[in-house]
């Protein structure tokens, strides 16, 4: 097999015609270029140089196997160098889960200017918190917190939860002065939710009417942004981020079909398992996060 630094040395003697130059090119010693040479003719059977005093000619074959080597070296010199320079900067790398809608809303425009691999792994709340238990992920984001698992929480911030609905609906101006004919008319609705555990519902069923509610919904949808999307020509009503849906609102696509003074909201944050071997990475991500 023919050493590379043969073909290396060879392709420097050819571009300076003169074994010095070549020697103080490569940084090595005259006896050495020439060594490498020989080696190479030697291994090839060719002479590649017709030598003079004052300088070298390549032959024939040396313009050939010039011609080919070329073009091939200069490519694995790229890769060494850029090889070279991820080995002199270390990058962590993580696996986070989150759902597509605070992928699309709050990352999508942050982690790309991370100087970190990142794998990003999707699903909705019940499996992605399964899935950091299992360790296929190592850090949630943007989650609601739960009890489920011994993971650690650190709060991200607070979103508010808005009641909306389809332009098509409207609630009885009747009914809506009487608390106890609205909630009858409100559990009649088509309801679009987020899982069947309704956790929004029964937030804001709990804030504004201080109850549960006893709702049967119509569809179960993994993404909020897809009910946003539903509700534009479907009718029924859901509970979802404000942030999501407020271009919808302003642009009249959907709306909120019921007046209320409270303000409710639901915290997000990232949750991880204190005994694993990431968090480092752990750490430098949520630090991006916060500067970003």
């Amino acid at each position: 097999m023919i050493n590379l630094e043969w073909l290396r040395t060879f392709s420097v003697i050819y571009e300076c015609n003169s074994l010095t130059e070549a020697s103080k090119k490569l940084h090595m010693t005259q006896p050495g270029v020439s060594k490498h040479l020989a080696a190479l003719e030697s291994h090839i059977g060719k002479k590649l140089f017709e030598r003079t005093t004052r300088k070298l000619t390549a032959t024939e074959y040396g313009k050939f196997l010039y011609s080919q080597i070329n073009n091939p070296l200069q490519e694995l010199e790229k890769v060494e160098y850029y090889s070279n320079q991820r080995a002199k900067k270390q990058r962590y790398a993580i696996t986070i889960g989150c759902t597509t809608d605070f992928f699309k809303k709050e990352l999508i425009h942050q982690i790309y200017s991370f100087d970190m691999y990142i794998v990003t792994h999707f699903g909705n709340e019940k499996e992605l918190i399964e899935a950091l238990e299992m360790d296929k992920i190592q850090l949630l984001v943007g989650i609601k917190k739960h009890d489920i698992y011994d993971h650690q929480f650190i709060h991200i911030k607070n979103e508010e939860l808005e009641l909306i609905s389809s332009n098509t609906v409207s609630i009885p101006i009747e009914i809506e002065k009487n608390e106890e004919k609205l909630i009858k008319w409100l559990q009649k609705q088509s309801w679009f939710v987020y899982d069947n555990n309704q956790y929004d519902i029964k937030k804001f069923w709990d804030a504004r009417f201080n109850t549960n509610p006893k709702i049967v919904p119509r569809y179960i949808l993994p993404s909020y942004l897809d009910i946003i999307e539903i509700l534009k020509n479907n009718e029924g009503l859901s509970i979802v981020p404000k942030y999501l849906c407020e271009d919808e609102l302003n642009e009249n696509l959907i709306k909120t079909p019921m007046k209320y003074t409270k303000t409710i909201v639901q915290k997000l944050f990232y949750s991880y398992k204190l005994k694993n071997s990431n968090l480092k990475e752990i750490k430098l991500f949520i630090e991006n996060m916060k500067c970003s």
